[in-house]
């Protein structure tokens, strides 16, 4: 229970189907306490007494097949049974008795819809439930209105539930939309997220290669530790943490042969191919979870350099003192300006212009980029650099 109640209380933490187990369990909580007690309100209802006692009977039965199918992690299943039972207890108040402690009935089922968060759901059951509630407000409208209300109490009535509805739909709507745009920028910043990793993890072995250093998971310390973690972190849930260790020489395994050498290997059992694929997610010489939780814990204790105005600056006197490599960069720049121009003008020859061609650099301001002796260098040796830069000629 302390362990349920915790997670109730941290759900932005948890994946969504782990909050929607928690959602199940708690409307199925609600159920299980508004059915005990519409026992004894049951004596108030129009039924007859076997009526009663299979309807209740009923109830009870699909709190135990929703509490069946939770247990087998069918949550999405028990979600729809629960939903269907809400239904289920309100048409059994609103058809026994015509009260405005019946017409309550129809936003408690609404309200349980709307805990979900399903879209589905609540356009198809939402809709039903709206429905009835409407045809309800109408049909037994003298036992939701006194002589003392107001004329055309009853459209109140109808007003409100609807607007309820219409409020909570777009409410879903919106919900929806911002995990879909969440969901869309997660998959993308993933995607940025792991080519910056393939370089980075090319770049460490490269470095490990230079300094003749062994993979750490071949270091004997190395696995001395992640023996005795993975041991001591198995005995907190299991009896025995021992049958953890065929686990962690497997996993080493996997890092000298390789993953994909095993899963193709047909003398390796289908067990153990399963298993090692599920241990390829945790790799360490692999762009993997593992690797990507090691990288995102590292990165947090190293410190980045100062914020600078001229950080983005394109002037090259800002990225160096050295009059030599300005002039080299500035015949990259003329060089790749030079190539682009010929790209253009194999497309459009007819609008070619020889004076665009030859003065590559005539609509730039070169004072923004390039020191004041580049500049003068590029006027005294503009044919020199049109003859040898200008890819055009």
């Amino acid at each position: 229970m302390k362990d349920f109640i915790k997670k109730v209380f941290n759900t932005e933490f948890l994946p969504m189907s782990e909050v929607r187990k928690i959602k199940l369990w708690l409307v199925m909580g609600f159920l299980l306490f508004v059915t005990i007690i519409t026992i004894p309100y049951s004596t108030f209802f129009d039924y007859s007494l076997v009526m009663k006692i299979v309807t209740v009977s009923g109830l009870f039965l699909l709190l135990f097949v929703m509490l069946i199918l939770a247990r087998f992690n069918k949550t999405l299943a028990a979600i729809q049974v629960s939903i269907l039972y809400s239904i289920l207890i309100m048409l059994y108040y609103t058809q026994g008795v015509s009260s405005f402690y019946a017409y309550i009935f129809f936003y408690i089922a609404l309200s349980i819809i709307i805990f979900y968060q399903e879209l589905f759901s609540y356009l198809v059951y939402g809709t039903v439930v709206l429905v009835l509630g409407v045809y309800y407000t109408f049909a037994f409208k003298e036992g939701l209105v006194t002589s003392t209300d107001i004329t055309g109490s009853v459209y109140i009535f109808v007003a409100v539930l609807i607007l309820f509805y219409l409020v909570n739909l777009i409410h879903i709507l919106h919900n929806e939309k911002i995990y879909t745009d969440l969901n869309y920028e997660w998959v993308k910043m993933n995607h940025i997220i792991h080519n910056y990793q393939d370089d980075i993890l090319y770049y460490l072995e490269d470095i490990r290669q230079d300094a003749q250093k062994s993979p750490i998971y071949e270091s004997l310390d190395f696995q001395q530790a992640a023996f005795e973690l993975s041991q001591f972190i198995a005995e907190q849930i299991l009896k025995d943490g021992k049958e953890i260790v065929n686990l962690m020489d497997l996993y080493v395994y996997i890092h000298e042969k390789g993953l994909n050498n095993i899963i193709d290997n047909p003398e390796i059992s289908l067990a153990m191919k399963k298993t090692s694929n599920i241990l390829g997610k945790y790799l360490l010489n692999e762009n993997s979870d593992m690797f990507s939780m090691l990288i995102n814990f590292y990165i947090r204790f190293e410190e980045t350099k100062s914020y600078k105005k001229d950080r983005y600056s394109y002037k090259l006197d800002d990225l160096t003192n050295l009059r030599e490599e300005q002039i080299i960069a500035f015949c990259l720049v003329y060089s790749y300006l030079a190539r682009e121009l010929e790209k253009k003008l194999e497309w459009n020859k007819a609008e070619a212009n020889e004076e665009e061609n030859d003065n590559i650099l005539g609509s730039v301001e070169l004072e923004e980029f390039f020191a004041s002796e580049v500049i003068a260098f590029y006027n005294d040796n503009y044919e020199m650099i049109k003859q040898y830069l200008n890819q055009n000629k």
